[in-house]
């Protein structure tokens, strides 16, 4: 079998070749490619008498140079293992209607990824993961945003305005093929500023004896910024929405404040 370097050949070939490699994304050679075909018999080569055999060699012998293929540069995406339910949800009347997810890990990937594991700067609301929805208290965040289009956006109206919490004063879960329904009792906005702010309290307790989440959850309701009518006891399962404040009076240190949504299991 002879060498035959073919100059046509050789391009049609590293096309082909550069076709399946972008399309499989791998790239086996960064420098060179070279065609192999099989002995031609019938081939014949006419060389002037007058012509130097070193001059033929050196003809025969010459192959093309081909520059390496730049690939471009492919973006990796993180899709979680785990399938997305898509029926989970929170939903308020018809203000809030979003997505609902839990984190697992404490990574709070969701604060900044949407459901499938893809970086979205608004995020999907999450539960978080020291809390489950048959606990006493369960915790679920979300972003709002400056520009108005954060999942939790809406809770803002809340914030000092009794008539909008009257005509929307429940809240509605459902995850894992269950539904959940909880009354708002407080709204307000609590000081985040330092892990020593008595403001955290709600984050950083997460169990608690019979007498101590009696008297906490009282706390919480006596904190709420209006009366909204609704009792609360040691009895009680609460959600807690939380976000950061957008009240004007905190622009400039919104991210010191959360606006804290409060609701019991009914």
């Amino acid at each position: 079998m002879n060498k035959i370097v073919v100059k046509k050949l050789g391009k049609l070939g590293i096309v082909f070749l550069s076709c399946v490699l972008s399309i499989t994304g791998y790239v086996k050679d960064s420098n060179r490619v070279s065609v192999t075909v099989p002995e031609v018999k019938e081939a014949k080569v006419v060389v002037k008498k007058e012509a130097p055999k070193e001059e033929i060699q050196e003809e025969v012998q010459q192959e093309e140079i081909v520059e390496p293929i730049q690939e471009e540069p492919v973006e990796e995406i993180s899709i979680p293992s785990e399938p997305i339910i898509e029926g989970n949800r929170i939903q308020i009347s018809n203000i809030l209607n979003n997505n609902l997810m839990k984190d697992t890990d404490g990574s709070n990937i969701y604060l900044d990824h949407n459901m499938y594991g893809v970086y979205d700067g608004r995020g999907v609301p999450y539960i978080d993961f020291r809390t489950s929805l048959s606990g006493r208290k369960t915790i679920v965040y979300a972003h709002s945003s400056t520009s108005g289009n954060g999942p939790f956006q809406a809770l803002q109206n809340y914030h000092n305005n009794k008539g909008f919490y009257d005509a929307n004063r429940y809240i509605t879960i459902y995850y894992e093929g269950n539904t959940y329904t909880y009354e708002i009792f407080s709204v307000y906005v609590s000081l985040a500023d330092s892990e020593e702010s008595e403001g955290l309290e709600y984050f950083h307790n997460i169990y608690y004896n019979d007498n101590d989440w009696a008297e906490t959850i009282q706390k919480y309701k006596n904190n709420s910024e209006y009366d909204t009518g609704v009792s609360v006891s040691g009895n009680d399962q609460i959600i807690i929405l939380q976000t950061c404040s957008m009240d004007p009076n905190y622009y400039e240190q919104y991210y010191r404040y959360n606006l804290l949504i409060m609701g019991k299991l009914v």
